[in-house]
């Protein structure tokens, strides 16, 4: 299964929807704590961002070592992936339209880069269903082949709106042209999302600063995410490219 999603998010749609990655009763849960934290939220142009999630203890990190994403990062990004973000995304009822753009680190670069490898793999965590009517986001399928900065023309001559069930994931490429929709709903819309880059890639934001005991508690899968010894790991990947050269 993985292996066609990892083909679709590359040479396909550009994004590939995993069901049932976690369990509709897990994505319950999740959906309620990120409610429960919009104190903690920043608002993004009438979104809202909650970024110090991955202090919200093993759920989290759970979902962030989750075996089947591991499993396409590992594979897109190299086995030494890091974690460049997880955010709450919250799309409070009448929320305004999203901006269209492409991912980190591709905005922040120079246009035509290469689709294979990959620099960045997002993940949007679907904690409830995601419908047209409550703001499913809408994505360009293709949009990852085409060169150039995105375009709206363009953009919404071919942009459909992803669709699922709570705890479903849509992994997408970085270069995947994408736009948070409206939330017509009369409730408030929750996703959990993450960023995965290669190694070489600074994370967008700070995830840290993280203590002993969150360091001591976390388990491998997640401490190779989060780089915390960056020099050795760095080395690592050094030596590994001289024995392959």
């Amino acid at each position: 299964m993985e292996g066609h999603a990892y083909d679709d998010i590359l040479h396909g749609n550009g994004y590939h929807l995993l069901r049932g990655v976690i369990s509709p009763d897990e994505a319950d849960t999740v959906r309620s704590l990120a409610l429960s934290k919009l104190d903690e939220g920043i608002d993004q142009n009438g979104q809202i961002a909650i970024r110090k999630t991955l202090h919200w203890g093993s759920i989290i990190h759970n979902m962030v070592t989750n075996p089947r994403l591991l499993s396409l990062a590992h594979r897109l990004l190299g086995e030494d992936a890091t974690l460049g973000a997880v955010t709450a995304r919250i799309l409070p009822p009448n929320c305004p339209l999203g901006g269209l753009h492409i991912d980190y680190p591709y905005w922040a670069m120079n246009p035509g880069l290469p689709v294979d490898p990959a620099l960045m793999m997002q993940v949007i965590w679907m904690m409830e269903p995601f419908t047209e009517q409550n703001g499913g986001t809408w994505v360009a399928p293709g949009s990852q082949l085409w060169t150039g900065a995105p375009e709206r023309e363009r953009f919404e001559a071919n942009a459909i709106q992803a669709t699922g069930n709570a705890g479903d994931a849509v992994v997408s490429h970085g270069l995947l042209w994408h736009r948070t929709a409206i939330n017509h709903s009369d409730k408030p819309r929750v996703a959990i999302l993450i960023n995965y880059t290669q190694l070489a890639v600074r994370p967008l934001t700070n995830l840290g600063p993280f203590d002993d005991d969150f360091v001591d508690g976390a388990s491998e899968p997640l401490k190779t995410l989060l780089a915390l010894d960056l020099e050795r790991a760095l080395a690592k990947r050094v030596k590994t490219h001289a024995q392959q050269t």
